[in-house]
């Protein structure tokens, strides 16, 4: 039974939904069916017969009663509900047999322009406050203490390293999120 388990660990960002859902289908054509996603990015898999399933992601928080209505409308569309990780819903559905339209979890771009805010307002906003707060800190440990001592230089260095790991995130973040608005507003136009 060990040998029948996979796993894989992969790296997507917020913005990477529609490249994990490609990885996801690619695994299960391969014969890798999804068993479970932990973060930071560990995907376990079964062997199973290779077969064209179609995975979706969907960010939608819900609170506890509404998650219940929310997971039933998409199994009376024939999804198959896997998780949640990190706010996202994972599902599943078989390709064969139904259109392209029925592969899809989203009804119109409007609805996937709608998902695209609610995952910037929601993880990217507080992102951009505790990174303006880094800021804020390293400014005020200049401006006060210099950095004359070995522990401020630390300091410096430190916060200095974080800043570019969120500069980083929030440029290929930012991209992404523009590259996807662009797209989606393109065809609701």
């Amino acid at each position: 039974m060990e040998n029948d388990m996979k796993r894989e660990f992969r790296w997507f960002m917020l913005t990477d939904y529609e490249k994990e859902e490609t990885f996801l289908r690619e695994m299960h054509n391969k014969g890798y069916k999804l068993v479970k996603v932990k973060l930071p990015g560990f995907y376990y898999f079964e062997l199973c017969e290779p077969e064209d399933v179609v995975y979706k992601l969907d960010f939608n928080p819900q609170t506890s009663e509404d998650k219940q209505s929310y997971l039933q409308m998409y199994a009376d569309y024939g999804w198959e509900y896997m998780q949640d990780i990190n706010e996202y819903s994972y599902f599943r559905k078989s390709a064969g047999n139904t259109d392209e339209g029925d592969t899809n979890i989203f009804s119109d771009d409007q609805s996937k322009l709608d998902m695209l805010k609610r995952i910037f307002m929601k993880k990217l906003v507080p992102l951009l406050g505790i990174f303006l707060l880094f800021i804020v800190c390293s400014a005020m440990s200049i401006a006060l203490g210099g950095i004359e001592s070995s522990w401020n230089r630390g300091f410096i260095i430190f916060w200095s390293i974080l800043f570019l790991i969120y500069l980083v995130i929030f440029v290929y973040c930012g991209r992404g999120f523009y590259k996807l608005r662009k797209n989606y507003s393109h065809r609701v136009e």
